[in-house]
């Protein structure tokens, strides 16, 4: 019984590490794997439904699939909640090595985990259109990551660091990423919620992981587990108390409780590594968007500067370029990727605009601009620029005719009103 319990749990382990490895953490660019079950597999299925049903079905069922999430989401916090009030808090009144208090501590986590989810879902990105374009102006072009053009799909001037989200049908200001979860695009004006319904649920399963663990650390010292005599129901034979026998004992008397514990030590995890992703990123001024296109380019440049140096110790003619003009036609394609919570939701390598044959300089790579500090980076998200005096002067001036772009400016893509950037 023991060896079997442990090889299911052995298996299931090894099932759960390469399920994350291949959907969350390899790079569709660069493995096959990720690209096959990311990529492959969800376009077969889609084009066998939309072949089978048409799509006028498949328009029904991804406006279901668009809140499926939202769904999943309230299923399984609701549910684990539900079990918590049900069976954690008498388990909670009986047990000498936790406090009744908390019993009290957990609604109001119930009540913060669930008001951050719901202020989160309506809190608004921002939304740029040539009315509100001036609101959100305020970034300098990099001329690497963002160049002045039109969006494609907007046909107005395509902001730095916006980006035309298809899942919300808004072109979003500072655009992060999409989040299903959320049912929301995550962008300049609500990003700082984001953060915050990010931090409240890595609270709550934390809290949730140390309170169902001294409930359940409680009833070993109860009733001495450690130095207990088990048997064997299948043969009879005494067998004496270990870590797996106990923790098969706890489980069977406390499915529920045991079942809500493992979940909220899994996801304490899985939520607090991704919240400190989310800090790292803030701390540079990145969005998730960003830090993918960073990665291209530097999966870029080291290719490019190997070239280049192998080419120079062959004694071969090698231009000095510079990195720009191919990372370029990089960050243009990256640009029109959907980003989900995990990065691009793409699969393939990207395509960049320069001939295999041709070897340049990549020269020094360059920087992000928009990083102003740590203080100032994090004081950004807080308070948002387009909720500034600033913004809203400039967004007040506009509407007076004071402010704003001609077509013919549009079209050739050449107004820019803000100072140059810094030097990198």
């Amino acid at each position: 019984m023991i060896s079997s319990l442990v090889l299911q749990l052995g298996a299931f382990t090894v099932f759960f590490a390469i399920c994350t490895y291949v959907c969350i953490v390899a790079d569709p660019d660069e493995s096959p794997a990720a690209r096959f079950f990311v990529g492959t597999i969800p376009s077969l299925i889609y084009s066998g439904v939309e072949h089978l049903f048409g799509k006028r079905i498949i328009s029904k069922i991804e406006k279901f699939l668009d809140r499926s999430l939202q769904i999943a989401y309230l299923i399984v916090v609701l549910g684990s909640w539900s079990i918590v009030f049900a069976y954690g808090y008498p388990a909670i009144k009986k047990s000498r090595y936790i406090s009744t208090n908390h019993q009290y501590a957990g609604y109001i986590v119930f009540i913060m985990c669930m008001s951050s989810w719901h202020y989160a879902c309506q809190k608004s990105p921002g939304h740029i259109t040539n009315r509100t374009l001036p609101l959100f102006d305020h970034y300098q072009y990099d001329n690497l990551l963002y160049t002045n053009r039109l969006c494609p799909t907007t046909k107005i001037r395509k902001l730095a660091r916006s980006k035309y989200d298809r899942f919300s049908k808004k072109h979003v200001p500072r655009f992060d990423h999409f989040c299903g979860w959320l049912n929301q695009a995550i962008g300049e004006q609500n990003y700082r919620w984001f953060l915050l319904f990010l931090m409240v649920h890595v609270f709550m399963c934390f809290y949730g992981s140390w309170a169902l663990g001294r409930v359940l650390y409680g009833e070993v010292l109860e009733k001495n587990l450690l130095n207990a005599t088990f048997f064997n129901a299948v043969t009879g034979a005494e067998v004496k108390a270990d870590y797996f026998i106990i923790f098969h004992y706890l489980f069977m008397k406390y499915f529920q409780i045991c079942g809500v514990f493992i979940l909220m030590s899994v996801m304490s995890v899985v939520l607090g590594v991704f919240l400190m992703f989310h800090l790292y990123i803030t701390s540079r001024n990145m969005t998730t968007n960003e830090f993918f296109k960073w990665q291209s380019i530097r999966r870029l440049h080291r290719k490019e500067k190997y070239k280049f140096e192998k080419a120079q110790a062959e004694g071969k003619i090698s231009s000095d370029n510079g990195i720009g003009s191919k990372v370029e036609s990089v960050s243009k394609q990256l640009s029109d990727v959907d980003i989900g919570c995990t990065g691009p939701m793409v699969a393939g390598p990207v395509q960049e605009g320069i001939q295999e044959d041709e070897t340049i300089d990549p020269g020094l790579l360059p920087g992000n601009i928009y990083d102003n500090g740590i203080i100032l980076n994090f004081y950004e998200i807080i308070f948002p620029l387009s909720y500034r005096g600033e913004a809203i002067e400039r967004f007040n001036l506009s509407l007076n005719g004071g402010y704003g772009e001609s077509n013919d400016e549009q079209n050739d893509h050449v107004h820019d009103h803000r100072p140059k950037p810094k030097s990198i």
